[in-house]
This record gives C-alpha cells, sequence and structure tokens, in this order.
C-alpha cells in the first residue's frame, strides 16, 4: 500500500550534503569514504550525483556489517 504521509516526508535520493547531514558525517569524511571505495553508489541526474534512499540503506547495511556493535 502507498503511504502518502510518509512519501511526502522521505525523499527518494539524496544530495551528496543532505546525506552527510541525515547521517551525520561531513562531506570531507563522505569524499575520503569515496576515494577508499566504501561511500554509497551515486546516480548521475545531469551535473548532480544524487544517493538513492536504497543505495543509502544498503551502505548502512555494509558499515554495520563491518564494524558490528560490541
Amino acid at each position: 500500500m502507498f503511504d502518502q504521509a510518509n512519501h511526502l516526508t522521505e525523499p527518494d535520493a539524496f544530495s551528496i550534503r543532505q546525506f552527510c547531514e541525515r547521517h551525520n558525517i561531513s562531506q570531507s569524511f563522505f569524499f575520503k569514504l569515496r576515494a577508499r571505495g566504501e561511500a554509497p553508489q551515486t546516480i548521475a541526474v545531469g551535473a548532480r550525483r544524487l544517493i538513492t534512499k536504497e543505495a543509502a540503506r544498503a551502505w548502512r547495511k555494509r558499515r554495520a556489517q563491518a564494524f558490528p556493535a560490541a
């Protein structure tokens, strides 16, 4: 079922700035992650790079598996 309220508050993709704000990391750290091949996958939309909510979810899952909680 389509959740209209959640759809309006949850974007389908984030700019790098939005992703960093949402995940409480700096943009410089994001670019360090990207240089190491550890950043979330991005998509090109014109001249912009966006991170889909699915890519953000997959990134969080990979980070959680790489660094499990004690």
